[in-house]
């Protein structure tokens, strides 16, 4: 990503769990010290030589990209997007609203000449936090190095943050619902949306590795 001299660190989305998260760990805490809300974009003076770090915004595409186009009309030094492993869903249906949003704002912001798009999984501070099955994830750690000090590969302005870790079922019932699952999530094909009740079911009953989750892992397990 071609990038001038980075004199401040600019995080966009001070109120996002995400980032309340982050902001504390030590890598972080000496260097970034300016997080604006998404609401105080358009009245904050960037500067040329700052690199801004935009988290989630709106479940809107249009307010997304608007957003974006705002910061990168500001003529910053770098304009970082943190997309979502899961958005790979979006590449391949509409069904599900974050994963499609998510790919549209990644595409948005690899348009810009500065602009680059950071991929993490499901965030983590223990695995234990992680669904069964194989998951692609992220630690707050990981996470908090990359962005204390950022590697940009030469030829792209994209950079996946995750690795796939599997955690065991928590018995024979969870393994067999999950096999069924996948089974019928293979079956639905390009619409994985008609399984929206099973879904439901599998909330209700404390599972956590159901619709878009799930294929988004399945995609990315594939070799």
């Amino acid at each position: 990503m071609p990038a001038g001299t980075v004199l401040r660190e600019v995080v966009v989305g001070r109120n996002s769990r995400l980032w309340q998260a982050l902001s504390a760990n030590p890598l972080l805490a000496g260097r970034f010290r300016i997080a604006l809300s998404h609401t105080e974009v358009s009245g904050f003076r960037f500067q040329p030589g700052d690199r801004v770090w935009v988290f989630s915004y709106s479940g809107k595409p249009e307010q997304n990209s608007r957003l974006l186009d705002e910061i990168a009309s500001r003529d910053v030094a770098e304009l970082v997007y943190l997309a979502s492993s899961s958005a790979i869903v979006g590449s391949m249906t509409a069904c599900y609203r974050y994963p499609s949003v998510k790919y549209v704002a990644e595409r948005h912001c690899l348009g810009f000449h500065r602009g680059g798009v950071l991929v993490i999984g499901q965030v983590y501070e223990s695995e234990d936090e992680l669904p069964a099955g194989l998951s692609a994830a992220t630690s707050i750690q990981e996470l908090a190095g990359f962005m204390a000090a950022p590697s940009w590969p030469a030829s792209s302005a994209r950079v996946e943050l995750f690795r796939m870790i599997e955690r065991g079922f928590s018995g024979r019932f969870e393994r067999l619902l999950f096999a069924i699952y996948d089974g019928m999530l293979g079956a639905a094909g390009s619409f994985p949306c008609v399984l929206r009740p099973v879904d439901a079911i599998l909330r209700l009953a404390g599972f956590r590795w159901y619709g878009y989750v799930r294929l988004s892992n399945k995609l990315r397990s594939r070799p």
